[in-house]
């Protein structure tokens, strides 16, 4: 099964955009329309729903991969300015190891803390991880889904907010890598990579190290 990835352009002035930017719970239900309804316990996941949210000086971008072809006729109208979308197919069946590739992610860098915690209260419990700490993640992330990673560039952005489940930290990964496992890097793709991915996490782009830029339409 091929992913489908959709690039929505939103109207930053509008007032449904600034709804939905304000809480990535109300963007999880609004891009779930996307999806085939009556999908089990696990809608998200069997709809194989991934998204990023990305900012310009002039405009909002919504990317968003799922497993069928989405059903764009049941988005609103209401600040989505267009809306495009194609299989991933073709470009995941191009894959092969040794190609480089530039690759963006955003995502929620955590780790449960075992023995090795300061506190004997904390083991068992998540931390979230920033700074060189998040950029120690993504290397050991990238390696567990075939990739050797090359330069990167990491900056940390405001944490997801999700009304009565708190904050969910965000960090941007940008740069190039060579693919090391070619079925682990597709299972990525498909299935995303870390927590959060209900919120806006997880996504990875990637593309040539030819092309500009990453999974762009």
């Amino acid at each position: 099964m091929s992913p489908w990835l959709t690039q929505l352009i939103l109207d930053s002035r509008h007032r449904q955009v600034h709804w939905l930017m304000a809480d990535a719970g109300r963007q999880h239900k609004w891009l779930m329309r996307l999806a085939e309804e009556n999908l089990g316990d696990q809608p998200r996941r069997a709809a194989g729903l991934l998204y990023r949210i990305e900012h310009t000086a002039t405009r909002t971008l919504a990317l968003v991969q799922t497993h069928q072809e989405p059903r764009l006729a049941r988005l609103p109208e209401e600040g989505v300015t267009t809306a495009a979308t194609r299989s991933l197919g073709p470009l995941i069946e191009q894959l092969a190891t040794g190609q480089r590739i530039r690759y963006r992610i955003v995502a929620n860098a955590t780790k449960r803390w075992g023995n090795s915690a300061p506190d004997k209260a904390m083991i068992g419990k998540l931390h979230t991880l920033r700074g060189a700490a998040a950029e120690q993640w993504w290397i050991g992330r990238a390696a567990n889904c075939g990739l050797d990673t090359g330069p990167f560039d990491a900056r940390q952005l405001p944490d997801a907010r999700v009304r009565g489940r708190g904050r969910h930290a965000q960090t941007q990964f940008d740069g190039t890598a060579t693919i090391a496992d070619v079925d682990a890097l597709r299972d990525a793709i498909k299935t995303g990579i870390g927590r959060s991915q209900s919120f806006g996490c997880g996504l990875l782009s990637i593309a040539p190290v030819s092309t500009s830029k990453p999974a762009a339409l």
